[in-house]
Parts: C-alpha cells; structure tokens; sequence
C-alpha cells in the first residue's frame, strides 16, 4: 500500500476545484440570466456529448485493454448502481431536478413535502462518480486536460438546469446556492478522496473502479441530460451532442 503525500492529495483537490468552478458558474446563470429552454437544452446536449465521450474513450477503453470482460462487468455494475439510486430518489420527487420552467416543472415544497432534500441529494449524485474518477485518473495519469473540460462544461449545463428549475419552483435564491455552492466543494474533496484512494490500489483494481465509474456517467447521461435536451425536440439536439463528442476527441488529439 503506498501512502500518498499530504501535498499531491491538495493539487488533487485543486484540480478538483475546476470542475466545481464550472457548477458555480452554472448555478448563477441559471439563478440569473434569462435563459429559454431550448437554450438550455442544447447546451445540456453539448454537456452529454462531452461526457459520453469522455466515458467512452477517456475512461472505459483503456480498462478494456487491459482486463475487458471484468472491465464490461464493472461498467454494468457502475451504471445499475447510478440507475438504482436515481429511481429511488424518482419516487421521492427528483424526478425532475433538471431545468423545469418551460418543459416538466420540479415539485415545490407545498406539493411534496421533503422534494427538495431528494432533488439535493440526486443533484450530489450525479457528482460523485465524475470527481472520484478523475481522482483515479490524476494519479494514474496526472491531469489528463481532455477529461477536465469534459466534467468540467458537463457540471455547467447541469446546475445551470437544475438551478432554474429551482426558482422556477419557488425554491430562495440562498438555499440554491447553498445547495451548489456545497455540492461543488464536495467534488473538490472527492476528487482528492479518490486520489488517496488510488495510492491503495492495485493497478486492476484502480481500472475496474474506473470503468465503474464510466458506468455510472453513462447511466447520469442517458437518464438526467439526453431526455431533457430532447424535450420538445429542440432543433438540431442530436447534431448538438455529437459536436460536444467530437470536440472532445479534438481535444485529447491536441493535449
């Protein structure tokens, strides 16, 4: 077991903190700017393009290489785990925690008591699986530029939608960021978790945890950004997804 140093878990942390910038960022224009639906959409469809690929080709094809059946085993358990706890907090109301003024409306407080814990605690789940990845891969392979944008313009679009879904049901202006502004600093700390973590695993182990990790990206994918870039058919959504997947190869082609 390798002891990872104090100072490498805090650059971790730092880079962590890249990610977190795109949530806060995220969270005030949703909170603040007057944006349309389709807006938001589209630019949640930029952010499923990026993390698609970013799961597919940054994280899961190197598991693949190396141990490939467990590797596929992984990533199913990783996106079971993802949809089993986002079905759990569907049943509580955060079943539409994502942008919500023009398309489905989020649950306020008066039509379901508690809704807003459950929308706070799906918004944190999405958050996990990509910060405690990206711990494993800045040790692995340090900062990998290709897989920060990825997360990074993915959380964006996020908070933004989730954040005016928020007003839009009457939740205050503090508590969002509150909430946010928490979230955020959780992926700082995880990602530095998932970096100590990292210094006390075997190589297979740190991959198959990895491709676990894609499992559940592709599972928050494909269960809380496609259906609401989609919504309504806003023109051109797909065409907007595979432009977010291929400026994502663009970039680690350049890096």
């Amino acid at each position: 077991m390798t002891i990872t140093p104090v100072d490498s878990i805090i650059t971790a942390i730092a880079w962590g903190g890249v990610p977190a910038a795109g949530i806060m960022l995220g969270t005030l224009l949703g909170i603040f700017a007057p944006l349309t639906h389709g807006t938001i959409a589209r630019s949640m469809s930029v952010g499923a393009g990026l993390l698609l690929a970013a799961a597919t080709v940054e994280l899961a094809a190197e598991v693949f290489k190396v141990t490939p059946y467990m590797g596929v085993l992984a990533l199913l358990i990783g996106a079971a785990a993802f949809s089993a706890g986002n079905a759990w907090l569907s049943s509580r109301g955060a079943q539409h925690r994502k942008r919500c003024g023009e398309c489905v409306a989020q649950p306020s407080e008066a039509e379901m008591p508690n809704s807003g814990l459950a929308i706070a605690m799906g918004t944190a789940m999405d958050a996990v699986p990509e910060a405690l990845v990206l711990g494993l891969v800045l040790y692995s392979h340090g900062p990998e530029v290709a897989l920060i944008v990825a997360i990074t313009l993915g959380n964006l679009p996020e908070a933004m939608s989730a954040s005016a879904g928020m007003r839009a049901a009457n939740r205050s202006v503090g508590w969002i960021l509150w909430l946010w502004g928490l979230i955020a600093a959780a992926t700082a700390l995880l990602t530095g978790a998932g970096f100590a973590m990292a210094g006390t695993l075997t190589e297979n182990t740190a991959l198959l945890l990895q491709a676990f990790g894609a499992g559940a990206l592709l599972a928050m994918v494909s269960e809380t950004l496609l259906p609401e870039a989609a919504h309504e058919g806003p023109a051109y959504s797909g065409l907007v997804t595979a432009l977010g997947f291929a400026a994502l190869l663009l970039v680690a082609l350049l890096v």
